[in-house]
């Protein structure tokens, strides 16, 4: 089901933030990327076909054509709107879940630490900024080092081979 509700921040004052909303259990706000909504609605479905889960996914405002206030202009901004959503909905125990932009957005919400967040996933999060280590402009990359730099943390995380590089990736 498809809801719009009114929420107040400090920093962007009152914004409609439009959502579709459903299945029932621990809720999940699930943040779509820069393609829009309908890049996580197909996961959203099998999360809420799985059961146990009530999926909560927001339209950015600015997409679909929902109003973006002027004053709305930072992922910080959006990280402090959809903490304000969940508490406006009454919300507890959420998994932020976050793809691309919206990882982004689900690290920002973290960093807030909300009691009512209780876990955070980051799904190839973009625009994270570490102090020491540059964004690197994947665009200007040949594909072999997109591999490496793709591939690099999930070697930390599983020693040994990683399955399934692109053929030519270096190890």
């Amino acid at each position: 089901m498809t809801t719009t509700r009114t929420v107040r921040t400090s920093e962007a004052g009152t914004v409609p933030v439009t959502f579709d909303d459903s299945g029932e259990g621990r809720p999940v706000l699930l943040l779509h990327g820069g393609g829009g909504p309908q890049t996580v609605s197909a996961f959203g479905e099998r999360l809420v076909a799985a059961g146990g889960v009530r999926v909560i996914v927001p339209t950015h405002p600015g997409f679909a054509g929902t109003p973006r206030p002027d004053e709305l202009a930072t992922v910080g901004g959006l990280a402090a709107l959809y903490d304000a959503l969940v508490a406006e909905l009454g919300l507890s125990d959420v998994a932020v879940v976050g793809n691309s932009l919206g990882g982004w957005i689900a690290a920002e919400t973290a960093i807030l630490g909300s009691p009512r967040v209780t876990g955070s996933v980051l799904i190839d999060a973009v625009g994270l900024e570490v102090a020491g280590h540059p964004v690197v402009d994947f665009f200007a990359l040949p594909l072999e080092k997109i591999a490496n730099y793709s591939y690099r943390q999930l070697q930390l995380l599983r020693p040994g081979p990683v399955p399934d590089r692109p053929h030519g990736a270096a190890p």
